[in-house]
């Protein structure tokens, strides 16, 4: 495929260079200095954002400079008393927007005054860098996050569902198939995918020219945990909703649903 492949890998490399951008997983974290309850606020980040934030999403040591920039000390987050188990904590599900999910964090050495039984929702201090167990019903400033990903649960082939994000670009935003610059982001771009409709959904990731790239003209780091030269004309990559391996090859004419993703264009 090396000669075949070259001029449209040229063609991918310009027109993105061309842009001079890069549509890469991006978190935007919103702080509201409004005070309301913790169901409250969790109702706001999931209607106007994704969801509060949760210690996955971000590194705690940048939230207490930026709450100390705007002036927040204590401030709700997506941190909750297991109903079934009162003495375990965990962190609110992201992924479905409902219950709770993973480990108990109840021994995690962020927590502060976490004696108050009845009290069920967990605040974050900036002044020391402690969690609390505090009374739902309470008000405090909130914090949420949000990112730059859509998802489209149309079923299209590669070259489709390339030419659909790239045709949702405006003056403004530039939009492509989802570039994945880490491989631990794809634990939180599976989280994302949760309401597709296909079991996998098409990425960026294309086989061009004997190596594996991104549409956004970036190469793939770990070339070897994909096919030096994949067979059936599978040369499209996609990410699963279930399975754990980060990349898989597909036959770029299948069928899926895709993932975009855009970036604010400099003026």
């Amino acid at each position: 495929m090396g000669r075949n492949g070259r001029p449209e890998l040229m063609l991918l490399l310009l027109f993105n260079a061309a842009l001079q951008m890069e549509t890469t997983l991006q978190k935007t974290i919103y702080f509201f200095s409004q005070q309301l309850t913790w169901t409250e606020a969790r109702k706001f980040c999931q209607t106007n954002h994704i969801d509060m934030i949760t210690w996955d999403i971000i590194d705690p040591d940048l939230l207490t400079t930026w709450l100390k920039d705007e002036q927040l000390t204590e401030v709700w987050i997506g941190l909750h008393k297991d109903p079934e188990q009162q003495s375990v904590w965990r962190w609110i599900n992201v992924k479905t927007g409902e219950g709770l999910t993973g480990e108990d964090v109840s021994e995690s050495s962020f927590w502060g005054n976490q004696k108050q039984n009845h009290y069920s929702c967990g605040s974050y201090n900036s002044s020391n860098k402690k969690w609390a167990s505090v009374l739902c019903s309470d008000t405090l400033p909130f914090v949420c996050y949000d990112d730059n990903l859509v998802l489209s649960t149309e079923n299209k082939a590669w070259e489709e569902a390339l030419d659909h994000c790239r045709e949702m670009s405006s003056a403004s935003y530039q939009y492509d198939l989802l570039s994945v610059a880490s491989p631990t982001d794809f634990s939180y771009v599976r989280d994302r995918i949760y309401r597709a409709t296909s079991e996998e959904v098409w990425t960026g990731l294309r086989f061009l020219g004997g190596e594996w790239w991104w549409s956004d003209g970036e190469t793939l780091d770990q070339q070897e945990m994909l096919p030096d030269c994949p067979s059936q004309w599978q040369h499209c990559g996609t990410v699963s909703k279930n399975n754990t391996a980060n990349w898989t090859s597909r036959d770029c004419s299948e069928r899926k649903n895709f993932i975009c993703s855009y970036v604010k264009l400099q003026k």
